[in-house]
């Protein structure tokens, strides 16, 4: 439920190659609602450009690789389309651009080292209404769409979120669950094939709930089990692990982690969905995102424990709020890398050796500190110089938020 969370708050080849507990993917969502915001609606080309900049700096400044861009979000579009009109979120007025939003970003996005996916709500018309899935021309429009994306764009891929029926709607009430999961997986597996013919990656990021998906249409069951649906699967697991479910604190994100794992027989690449924008929040059912600020850090622990590759946070500006600020902290510690110049060094009595550092992340803000582990066989500065006393060894500790590294120092005697 990506667009209404946010409305709450505001391969051809299957089989994976990516290394489980590796972060391979970190992701994040950038949702039509975030254009305005973002200052890339009813734009003049040149600060367009310059926004889109700032906003891939910007992620790539939080330790994402990946962004989830939001290119039809109401039977629309944010470039200049032959088969749906402008996405009045880009251009509130509805007329053409003069130039192609989707172009510039991903031209930028590559620039700044990050894969961008085209991110698609393939039945949503408007908020309340969609378009019939059982019809073949929705299903027409929506490949035709995607083809029109890859045939013209750059893209790393094609994504799809977790709107499909509608789980309340009298019209489609009387279509079993059999047969919404067989319509939507002729369009699925159909998209697929389109798209593993340009050799790009497609993905779906259904709800957590694995009973609801199947409610709407969902077969995420089939999708990781049977070739030809996803390369990837994002099931958006956002809750904490203090949850009240039928009035019993459960551990959610756990249980429902496990259960996404148990179902992905195919091994195909699982990225794990997270509620950055729950960060801070006092929630009846879900107090656990209000009582501490690590629940994405320890999320970010348990995915890496297992054969789960990655993450995708919703949503980007969330990461600039100062309600989630504290967990963001925690989250940057967790992702953020420092690096030092040696693990280990020898030096002569009376000699030193300056420490060099380098954090990845730059919005990590503050200082490297050091630490000597015995004082009296070496002592170390606040700039990283390391200072022989005495023979003997000893441990050096660079340490930056949360972040330590050790140097280990052998320290001889001058001759």
């Amino acid at each position: 439920m990506l667009m209404a969370c946010f409305l709450g708050i505001l391969s051809a080849g299957h089989g994976n190659t990516a290394k489980a507990g590796s972060l391979s993917t970190r992701g994040v969502w950038i949702s039509c609602f975030e254009y305005e915001e973002l200052g890339l609606q009813d734009k003049e080309e040149a600060t367009f450009r310059t926004n889109v900049n700032r906003l891939f700096k910007q992620v790539k400044s939080n330790g994402c690789n990946t962004v989830y861009f939001h290119v039809r979000s109401y039977d629309d579009a944010i470039y200049p389309s032959k088969i749906v009109g402008w996405s009045k979120k880009m251009t509130t007025t509805g007329k053409a651009l003069s130039y192609d939003p989707l172009a510039i970003l991903v031209s930028s996005a590559h620039r700044y080292g990050l894969s961008f996916h085209a991110w698609l709500n393939p039945y949503r018309k408007t908020q309340e209404k969609i378009l019939d899935p059982g019809q073949d021309s929705t299903r027409e429009r929506i490949v035709s769409q995607v083809k029109e994306i890859i045939d013209n764009y750059d893209v790393d891929g094609i994504h799809f979120d977790d709107y499909f029926y509608p789980k309340n709607d009298k019209k489609y009430n009387k279509v079993s669950k059999t047969q919404k999961m067989n319509t939507v997986n002729t369009m699925v597996k159909e998209v697929h094939d389109v798209v593993a013919a340009k050799k790009l990656k497609f993905g779906i990021s259904p709800a957590g709930d694995i009973s609801y998906c199947e409610a709407i249409g969902a077969d995420v069951k089939t999708w990781m089990s049977v070739p030809g649906y996803v390369d990837y699967i994002v099931p958006q697991i956002y809750w904490s692990d203090c949850y009240y479910l039928n009035g019993k604190k459960t551990k959610l994100f756990q249980e429902r982690l496990k259960k996404w794992r148990s179902l992905n027989q195919l091994d195909i690449p699982m990225y794990i969905g997270l509620a950055l924008y729950k960060a801070g929040e006092s929630l009846t059912l879900d107090p656990g995102w209000s009582k501490r600020s690590d629940n994405i850090r320890s999320q970010l622990k348990m995915i890496k424990s297992g054969n789960t590759e990655g993450y995708v946070l919703f949503a980007f500006t969330n990461l600039y709020r100062s309600s989630t600020w504290k967990e963001v902290k925690n989250y940057l510690s967790e992702v953020g890398t420092l690096k030092i110049s040696k693990k280990k060094v020898t030096l002569k009595t009376g000699k030193s050796y300056r420490l060099k550092t380098s954090v990845s992340l730059t919005r990590m803000k503050g200082k490297v500190r050091y630490r000597s582990s015995n004082r009296r066989i070496a002592v170390v500065t606040k700039s990283g110089k390391i200072k022989a006393k005495r023979k003997g060894k000893v441990k050096i500790y660079a340490t930056f938020g949360k972040i330590t590294k050790v140097c280990r120092v052998t320290i001889k005697k001058k001759k």
